[in-house]
């Protein structure tokens, strides 16, 4: 064996040893490759299905406040309804368009004041019940003492409650005043 020879020899086993090396590291790149765009896929459906999961359920809170936030509406409308009838009673015999309070409507201002309280009970916040609490504690004495009181001071006790249950609906703007002239 002469020289050439084994420089030959040396040379083709170093190549085919850095051949093989440089097929190896390419398919050991590919298959990484491949291994990892599947981990990430797998990752992704995982993610994927819980945030789904995540905005059903926020889907239903949403719908929950919303129905929520309209029925509390409609109990409110109800109670403001309920309020205005006894207000107008109090205006009559407060403004002296009559003597005094008919036993029917004494019955009905009971009825409603206890209807009142029940509605808001079931939907309002502390802050609403307070208002609307001192507004009847305000009314008792005009309607079965027959104690005096202005417009402007009934109307203001209405004011405070509707103002706190603006506040309770998430009506931020600013506090309802009566500012006519009666």
């Amino acid at each position: 064996m002469n020289i050439d020879e084994i420089f030959k020899i040396a040379i083709a086993v170093i190549a085919s040893i850095g051949g093989s090396a440089i097929l190896l590291a390419a398919f050991s790149s590919w298959l990484g490759s491949l291994w990892a765009k599947r981990m990430l896929q797998n990752e992704r459906a995982k993610h994927s299905e819980v945030l789904e999961g995540i905005k059903k359920e926020l889907d239903i809170l949403k719908q929950k406040e919303i129905t929520r936030h309209f029925d509390k509406l409609a109990i409110y409308k109800d109670v403001v309804h309920l309020i205005s009838e006894i207000l107008r009673e109090l205006e009559a015999v407060g403004t002296e368009k009559q003597d005094k309070i008919s036993p029917e409507v004494e019955h009905a201002f009971a009825l409603s004041r206890n209807k009142a309280y029940g509605y808001l009970s079931l939907v309002s916040t502390q802050d609403v019940m307070d208002k609307y609490n001192d507004m009847i504690d305000f009314f008792i004495p005009i309607m079965y003492e027959g104690q005096s009181a202005s417009w402007i001071d009934m109307r203001s006790k209405a004011d405070a409650l509707l103002n706190a249950m603006r506040l309770d609906l998430g009506i931020r703007d600013s506090s309802i005043i009566y500012q006519g002239a009666r």
